[in-house]
């Protein structure tokens, strides 16, 4: 399915879904009828069976979304039931094109995974060109020919280009070299002044993910006063404005305004004070400082926020030794390594229940350390089962986050796409998580 610019879960290789109980624990799904994959194989519910169990298997961040599936049973030619082991209100989120568990492939690929280390066998509506095009550097698409719905393919060919340094990445559109790109907040401003189309929506907390909460590499971030008051000693605002230039982007919670989870006393209550941030450092026997190692990256201006964000601890007596990864692969290898016991941040926010899946979770991968909390898994379980409006226990899971300060929030930064005169197509909305479906991208 597609999480539409308002909000609203659309119907795509699904045409019926959702849960059929009371409780999140039945998901019930109807396919479109005469869609094939790229290899010619027929989308049935069976090869959707064969998708899910696959990717249940493996050992990736898609895994997590379905830990919670205990059986998939196959209904029908095109209906698929899945039952789960535990309450679970997320499977639209996991299914639509933020998370990519709906991406399904192929069985017959599947039987032979290495045919995907370098192709596709996809449902959508381009495919890979696997001879012109180099790994990390360069992928070519051309049309899938058995694409259920030949009106939304717009192009003949699709080039991407894998362009690491964001301001290389403007350049390129700059000389025409690029029509359509994935943004970056650092430079969004200067993107605009180049006459460049920006869509954008606020979606990253964006800041510190403090990892190492019972001290077993930094002794320090083992204790909450500390955690506390690394929170407090940074000016959010100040640092908003002047990389965003935008005083209110600043965030200092797990939820943004808007969102259900959100709730503006939060605000106050992880403000910025950096007299009780030393009192606080004082009283967790670190009054004549503390040096904390975190890891960074140029990723989404990450190491930028770091930096700034050590600037103002510094005036309160925090150091931070800061390691950059050379690039993001290094960056995820030595995140999950056990080794950092804090790193940049950059989390996409939308639901408690997607702040769960890589954030809270034990198994998750911004959870290297498998912080558990007792009052926390308390309050998911309550989330999981409420059927209605969760507006509440999602709020009060916030609150529970903010006060143990399993993080630094510092931004809530814009995810952005940057289109050149001509095209259209996308939305980049805080209903759809500022995440569109590119492959709608057409000229004007």
């Amino acid at each position: 399915m597609i999480l539409q610019p308002d909000g609203v879960f659309a119907p795509n290789l699904a045409v019926d879904f959702g849960y059929t109980d009371d409780k999140n624990m039945r998901y019930e799904l109807t396919l479109r009828e005469g869609v094939k994959f790229s290899d010619g194989t027929s989308l049935d519910a069976e090869a959707v069976k064969t998708h899910l169990d696959y990717v249940r298997t493996q050992p990736t961040s898609l895994a997590q979304l379905l830990t919670r599936v205990a059986n998939i049973e196959v209904t029908g030619p095109l209906s698929l039931a899945i039952e789960l082991s535990e309450s679970d209100p997320g499977l639209n989120y996991a299914f639509a094109q933020g998370f990519g568990v709906g991406n399904v492939v192929s069985p017959t690929a599947i039987a032979s995974p290495e045919t995907l280390d370098l192709g596709t066998a996809g449902a959508g509506p381009y495919m890979l060109v696997p001879e012109e095009s180099i790994p990390f550097d360069t992928y070519t698409l051309i049309p899938n020919p058995h694409y259920w719905n030949p009106g939304r393919i717009h192009w003949d060919e699709v080039v991407v280009r894998v362009i690491p340094n964001s301001s290389s990445m403007i350049e390129a559109i700059r000389a025409g070299q690029v029509q359509a790109a994935h943004g970056d907040s650092t430079t969004m401003v200067a993107a605009a002044d180049a006459g460049i189309t920006v869509l954008a929506a606020p979606l990253l907390l964006v800041g510190i993910n403090l990892m190492d909460r019972a001290g077993a590499v930094s002794a320090p971030l083992g204790d909450v006063r500390v955690r506390r008051a690394l929170n407090h000693a940074v000016d959010r605002e100040a640092i908003a404005a002047a990389l965003l230039g935008d005083g209110t982007l600043a965030l200092s919670q797990y939820a943004l305004e808007g969102h259900k989870g959100y709730d503006p006393v939060l605000d106050a209550a992880n403000g910025y004070d950096p007299d009780l941030a030393r009192q606080l450092l004082q009283d967790a026997g670190y009054g004549d400082g503390v040096t904390i190692p975190v890891l960074d990256v140029s990723l989404l201006g990450l190491d930028t926020v770091v930096q700034a964000v050590a600037g103002q601890l510094a005036e309160v007596g925090v150091v931070l030794d800061i390691t950059t990864a050379a690039d993001v692969t290094a960056y995820f290898t030595g995140m999950v390594s056990g080794e950092h016991p804090a790193a940049a941040i950059g989390y996409g926010l939308g639901t408690m229940q997607t702040l769960s899946v890589g954030f809270v979770d034990p198994m998750g991968p911004f959870n290297p350390f498998g912080t558990v909390d007792e009052e926390l898994d308390s309050l998911y379980a309550e989330y999981f089962e409420t059927v209605g409006d969760t507006s509440d226990v999602e709020q009060r899971i916030n609150a529970r986050l903010v006060d143990q300060a399993w993080a630094l929030p510092v931004l809530g930064s814009p995810l952005s796409w940057y289109l050149v005169e001509g095209l259209t197509g996308i939305e980049a909305t805080s209903g759809n998580g500022s995440i569109p479906t590119l492959v709608d991208i057409r000229p004007a």
